[in-house]
């Protein structure tokens, strides 16, 4: 989505070797003047700059270099996050509450992303019928959050076969997300449902979760609503191996940003990284709800993911999201086709959301 030409990293490269060098201040701000001349982006100089100096813990000067590229959201948020917090640490364990994530399902974004790919798995069903005669029919979903989406998709698609009867099966890390999902869904879906709640962050599923699972097979397909780029490409073919074995459709709703191959601290990885949490976070800032309220999705949401992007090596990242052509390749690696990648939200005419079928 996001990408810098060879020209332009060559000439970034020159920053980070000067922060390395622990070069003065006053000093390094005229490297990134410079190095601004031949970026297309020419602010992101200083928040190249500035995420370095944060991932050094050079808090004041950090805070110094995102306020020079303050008009640029992501540096306005950065910026603000460190006057308050005076660190570059994460101010939460993502998800530990459902709050935050209710908060971001009131934004532009998600409506418009989740409206894309409702439309997109209607069709999806429309063309792909439930297995015959098994009742109930039943669909996994894995990263369920409050349990919204999948019961907008339930609802949307059972009319589509006159089914009576669902089982679900709601996979998520956060026993708090897990509760408030199966509540929801025993709510608001319009048949009868069943939901069995599964624990786990799903690259670290256990046999026993495993064996519950195949044992309500055959699976009419996968949901995955933007919860398996969790992993670095090493481990999501591995992981789609496994769900395949699970069903022979999958339908996939990611982010099409670079924030999994990228080595850490380059210029590729960090561009990508203040691109995306920048537009990201702008829906964010747009929301109808209390100061106090938009801070804690901030903080505790697209904050917190980018400063674990940028301060953390490769390893030990929570996030790795990829682009549409890497998933192809992905997916390929597991054994599975893919269908032409719909985009569910744009940005400057291009995918930033999508979502695509795997079978």
């Amino acid at each position: 989505m996001f990408f810098l030409h060879g020209t332009e990293i060559e000439q970034l490269t020159k920053i980070k070797k000067a922060i390395f060098n622990n070069m003065p201040f006053d000093d390094l701000e005229i490297i990134c003047k410079e190095v601004s001349i031949s970026l297309n982006d020419k602010g992101f100089a200083y928040t190249y700059a500035a995420c370095l100096l944060a991932s050094e813990d050079k808090i004041s000067d950090a805070k110094k270099m995102f306020a020079i590229n303050g008009e640029d959201t992501f540096c306005k948020i950065m910026y603000d996050y460190l006057e308050e917090t005076n660190s570059f640490d994460l101010a939460d364990q993502v998800f530990k509450s459902a709050d935050p994530y209710n908060i971001y399902t009131q934004t532009d974004f998600f409506k418009k992303h989740q409206g894309g790919a409702l439309k997109y798995i209607r069709k999806f069903a429309q063309e792909s019928a439930p297995p015959k005669s098994v009742s109930p029919v039943t669909i996994l979903d894995i990263g369920v959050g409050n349990g919204m989406f999948i019961t907008k998709i339930v609802n949307e698609i059972i009319p589509l076969y006159d089914i009576k009867n669902i089982r679900l099966i709601i996979i998520d890390q956060s026993e708090d997300m897990l509760r408030m999902a199966k509540e929801y869904c025993e709510e608001n879906i319009n048949i009868t449902v069943e939901v069995i709640s599964i624990c786990c962050k799903i690259q670290e599923i256990t046999k026993e979760q495993i064996e519950i699972i195949q044992n309500t097979k055959p699976i009419w397909f996968i949901n995955t609503g933007l919860s398996i780029h969790y992993m670095p490409k090493e481990k999501k073919i591995p992981m789609l191996k496994q769900l395949k074995a699970f069903s022979p459709k999958l339908v996939l709703t990611e982010v099409n940003w670079n924030h999994d191959l990228p080595e850490s601290n380059s210029p590729e990885l960090f561009y990508s990284v203040a691109k995306s949490y920048g537009v990201f976070s702008e829906s964010i800032l747009h929301l109808n709800v209390s100061e106090e309220r938009r801070k804690l999705c901030l903080n505790n949401f697209p904050i917190a993911e980018a400063i674990n992007i940028i301060k953390q090596n490769r390893d030990n990242r929570i996030d790795y999201h990829t682009t549409i052509e890497e998933w192809r390749k992905i997916a390929a690696a597991a054994g599975f086709k893919t269908s032409e990648a719909e985009a569910t939200y744009t940005y400057d005419n291009k995918p930033f959301a999508f979502v695509m079928e795997m079978y």
